[in-house]
């Protein structure tokens, strides 16, 4: 007889395997004690709190000061995106700051502010004593691009002024722009463009092949017009080689632009953009580049740790149903239970069509969604449905879920004619006391979350570390966030109630768990992995991109979010709905599950 390990021999097992990948992690972010990793976060004269991740040599003292460079997120990410380059700046003796732009993330959120909080982040890098201040540089990562000019330039002490074309083409008279003292050098990554030879700092451009951005035919960026151009005055008339170095990187007139076999999102994680980061910030400062890359441990060590909390949530609800004070309400009994079609090509239908929906309304509910909702916040447009991704996500869902009950009432009473009475009986709730079933859901799914949240908060306070590969999923709140969380609870719950009502009545199979599994994943996951088929196949294909509108760029973003998570999620409602055959309980804890994922990092919109 095939043995099974019980849940709470897994529990265990995915605690010990969580703590040594993150102990793996932890070693590598800090080379092995060599680098001090801190999360800081600072508080500014106007009493408005941003969040940095400070990579610090231990070779940089007041004494020995060294070069540092700050690393800028772009759109809705969160500081962790930055994490590798940052920590193998570190190793090579550059001290490396992520900033949490205001209103992402631990960052407090403030109105008006040009750069997001880099301009206050500069004034108090220059202020710390163990920082060579002659010795400067950024990496403006996508919309973080923006944001790093926001502090870079100053205007021109003497009142000059320069005329440039406004978007229209109309000459404007604008305030000469200077670059600030000890900058010696800047990358962008994915956005923004090598700056004119006017200005005397080394500057780079990292672009994937497969950046959703870039809006030429990919085969031919090193004979773009708009990158050629900033070569203009280096002899570059006609194409450039990716990797060289045009100028004299030694006395600031270095410029060069990289590319790596990546995307824009992924692009941060990639070796080509860590090499091309450590090679150009080595040679910026004249530095030795002669230690290994080593971060990928980082991320393996990261992934298993992610991998291992989701397991021991699993197991800890799963555990906690067995307690008696739950079972009684929420384990239902003596149910008729409603299973999959045996006709294979209507489940298909069932996957396949909602799938194709919405890889066909994505880009237009994602923004939509976010336009709509980011209209309803307070006086002080600080507090209300204001998160970003959350908003275009949870308007998508709905659309998802109304073209989905539209399907499967066609096929349960059109095509299959299936038992009224058993609809009915499965909408039902268990237990004698109804109020008292939703209740003791919203118990154990909160119990279960908050022991894996507790799992994520001690890790980053005993390890001092925030990782890049899950805690931008599963990251610890701020009091306001913990605020949105409750806001945004009921509006995802709605979705999942008649997602997990759909899958629980159309793909159960009672004797083939892992199938019926298998179904339950494939109805959560398919709809945003398609979406990113279609957009990454047509780079493939056709080597241009269909996604480089601010609407499109939403889209995939919240996509791919949606197609990392509903991964357990959809595990999760499997397991569950088998243990219990409730299907209100699995839509309460993936609810719970996914608002928490959807509020914890993503950009507070605040309006005009």
């Amino acid at each position: 007889m095939k043995k099974t390990i019980s849940v709470k021999k897994m529990l265990c097992i995915s605690l010990v395997i969580f703590l040594v990948g993150m102990m793996l992690a932890s070693f590598i972010s800090t080379d092995g004690g060599r680098v001090e990793m801190r999360r800081l976060s600072v508080m500014t004269d106007r009493g408005v709190a941003i969040s940095l991740e400070v990579y610090k040599p231990v070779t940089a003292t007041r004494d020995t000061p060294a070069p540092c460079v700050m690393l800028l997120p772009g759109g809705n990410a969160a500081i962790e995106n930055m994490s590798d380059s940052a920590l193998e700046l570190a190793r090579r003796g550059i001290i490396a700051i992520g900033v949490e732009p205001y209103t992402i993330g631990k960052s407090d959120v403030e109105k008006d502010n040009e750069g997001l909080g880099t301009l206050d982040v500069t004034n108090y890098v220059y202020g710390l004593d163990f920082v060579d201040t002659d010795n400067i540089g950024y990496i403006g990562w996508s919309m973080g691009a923006s944001r790093v000019n926001a502090a870079m330039y100053v205007p021109d002490p003497s009142g000059a002024t320069v005329i440039v074309k406004d978007r229209a083409g109309n000459d404007v008279e604008q305030p000469k722009q200077l670059i600030r003292d000890g900058v010696k050098g800047v990358m962008y990554v994915g956005a923004g463009g090598l700056i004119s030879s006017e200005y005397q700092i080394n500057c780079a451009m990292f672009e994937g092949q497969w950046d959703n951005l870039y809006r030429g035919d990919r085969r031919e960026m090193n004979k773009s017009p708009q990158y050629l151009a900033p070569l203009a005055d280096y002899g570059v008339t006609d194409s450039f080689e990716f990797w060289k170095w045009y100028g004299d990187p030694n006395n600031g007139t270095g410029r060069i632009y990289y590319e790596g076999w990546t995307g824009h999102v992924l692009g941060l994680a990639s070796p080509s953009y860590v090499k091309a980061a450590c090679e150009f910030f080595t040679t910026t400062f004249g530095l030795p580049n002669n230690a290994p890359i080593l971060y990928l441990w980082k991320e393996l060590g990261t992934a298993l740790a992610f991998i291992a909390a989701i397991v021991a949530l699993g197991c800890l609800v799963l555990l906690l149903i067995d307690v008696e004070f739950f079972k009684k309400d929420l384990v239902a009994q003596d149910r008729t239970v409603l299973q999959a079609s045996s006709k294979p090509w209507l489940v298909a239908i069932g996957l396949i069509l909602p799938a194709i929906f919405g890889v066909a309304t994505a880009a237009w509910a994602v923004p939509t969604g976010q336009t709509i909702m980011n209209a309803w916040v307070s006086a002080d447009q600080v507090h209300g449905t204001n998160i970003q991704n959350a908003n275009g996500l949870v308007f998508w869902l709905c659309c998802l879920q109304i073209f989905g009950l539209a399907l499967w009432a066609v096929i349960n009473f059109v095509v299959l004619k299936t038992d009224k009475k058993a609809i009915k009986e499965h909408l039902t709730l268990p237990g004698t006391n109804k109020g008292k079933m939703f209740l003791k859901a919203l118990l154990v799914s909160f119990v279960a979350l908050l022991g894996i949240y507790f799992l994520v908060t001690f890790s980053e306070q005993l390890f001092t570390m925030s990782p890049r590969f899950w805690k931008v999923q599963i990251n610890s709140l701020t009091r306001l966030r913990m605020e949105k969380f409750l806001t945004y609870f009921p509006l995802y719950l709605i979705p999942f109630l008649v997602a997990n009502y759909l899958h629980s009545t159309s793909y159960y199979l009672e004797d083939k768990p892992a199938l019926s599994t298998v179904f339950f994943w494939l109805a959560n996951g398919l709809p945003p992995l398609l979406f990113l088929v279609y957009a990454y196949g047509q780079i493939a294909l056709f080597h241009t991109s269909p996604i480089t509108t601010l609407g499109m760029s939403r889209a995939n973003g919240s996509l791919v979010d949606a197609a990392i998570m509903m991964v357990p999620v959809g595990i999760l409602a499997s397991s569950l709905y088998r243990k219990t055959k409730n299907f209100y309980l699995p839509a309460i804890f993936n609810a719970m599950f996914f608002t928490w994922m959807a509020v914890a990092t993503d950009l507070i919109f605040v309006g005009k």
